[in-house]
């Protein structure tokens, strides 16, 4: 008599117990304790169905006795079940020993995670054995199928029968082919997507906040931080052109009102929330920045920079002045000594100079000095009052009354 279980459209597990024993099925409660009763119930055979093809379950004690002929290795293929969510994952194991084999749960990316989550809830079944690694390549490529990953249950990212050909890729070619895999087949990744954006991406949960906060401890650890500093700077030697274009690239996003106007936001909530920190580390900058080191370093670097670039240094040279000008010099009006009526207007102090060296009222522009001393109303030298006119004229600012 057979006791058939669906665990999801894919899958399904047939139990074949004796009539004198059946009445031990209500003594099972607990399925992963099930194992313990086997002595009590006696014979017990299960099948389970993958689509369509059905495979006994072998227990341990039979893959134990089907070690290769060959090499001793075992060699075998298994799938792990969810009970409670009916997710599955199917794969080959080629090891040693029955200890290791017993110990290797498997190596997908995305039954791992979730194995490591929901330990409690897979039940592992051992479907066949075999006695060389190609066969084990070619059964596993028959049943995990493309048809098969279009299961959204199914935790298999890649078909079975990879190393079919034996041949071992390195780290680099392997993410490489992973890439471009995923790339041609996006509709097999779809499951997998769908629950990362349900996962991580639907706003501010605790899930999210707990992931955020493992990258942010992980990434802060000094071990973490050396590494990484170390990778970026042998990438940095052995590409220096591509570092180039990377630095170019990153320096364009940043300048973009997009990237600007977050980080702003996020620099005004930060400061706001936490004003004390901010302080000490706007203390911290301007520190950093004034340190005789610093100073040197950037005094060097703008050295360089002038000397190979001698006509752009010479346009922001000429740039810095006009803008200095601009910002410093101030219009001045001369006035007449008895009446105090504005006898003209000048743009600046330099200018009015300029005007009374035309009219050879003064030497040279140096008379400037005196007219900024009228203007300030700086002391006299004689120590009698203050300075009230300059080469026969009063002299003012000039302000705009309109």
């Amino acid at each position: 008599m057979g006791l058939i279980i669906k665990i999801n459209e894919q899958i399904s597990i047939e139990e074949n117990y004796p009539l004198f024993n059946l009445n031990a099925l209500d003594m099972l409660s607990d399925r992963n304790s099930s194992e313990l009763h086997m002595p009590y119930l006696g014979f017990k055979k299960e099948r389970i169905k993958i689509k369509k093809r059905w495979f006994n379950i072998l227990s341990p004690s039979e893959v134990v006795r089907q070690s290769s002929d060959i090499d001793g290795y075992y060699r075998v293929i298994y799938i792990q079940v969810n009970w409670s969510t009916g997710e599955y994952y199917i794969g080959k194991s080629n090891r040693p020993t029955w200890k290791q084999l017993n110990r290797y749960q498997g190596s997908g990316l995305r039954f791992r995670h979730k194995y490591k989550k929901h330990k409690h809830d897979f039940v592992r079944y051992f479907i066949a054995a075999c006695n060389t690694a190609l066969e084990t390549e070619r059964l596993e490529a028959s049943i995990v199928d493309h048809e098969l990953l279009m299961d959204e249950k199914c935790l298999n990212l890649i078909a079975g029968g990879g190393g079919i050909n034996n041949k071992r890729s390195s780290k680099a070619e392997s993410s490489v082919k992973k890439r471009e895999y995923m790339l041609k087949h996006p509709e097999q990744f779809k499951p997998m997507l769908e629950a990362s954006i349900k996962a991580f991406q639907s706003g501010d949960t605790a899930e999210l906040r707990a992931r955020n906060k493992k990258i942010k401890e992980t990434m802060n650890d000094d071990f973490y931080r050396d590494m990484s500093r170390d990778r970026i700077a042998n990438w940095k030697n052995n590409n220096p052109e591509d570092y180039t274009k990377s630095r170019l690239k990153n320096l364009e996003a940043i300048k973009s009102p997009e990237v600007q106007n977050k980080r702003k936001a996020s620099l005004d909530k930060w400061r706001s929330e936490n004003p004390e920190e901010h302080v000490a580390w706007q203390q911290k900058l301007i520190e950093s920045r004034m340190s005789p080191e610093v100073k040197a370093k950037r005094k060097a670097s703008l050295k360089a920079w002038n000397k190979n670039n001698p006509e752009q240094a010479k346009q922001n040279a000429q740039k810095r002045a006009k803008a200095a000008a601009a910002k410093t010099s101030k219009a001045v009006s001369m006035l007449d000594l008895e009446t105090g009526e504005v006898l003209k207007t000048f743009a600046s102090q330099h200018a009015a100079a300029r005007w009374l060296v035309e009219q050879g009222l003064a030497k040279n522009t140096n008379c400037v000095s005196s007219i900024g001393a009228v203007c300030l109303r700086k002391p006299c030298s004689t120590g009698y009052g203050y300075r009230k006119k300059a080469y026969g004229f009063g002299w003012s600012f000039y302000f705009n009354e309109e």
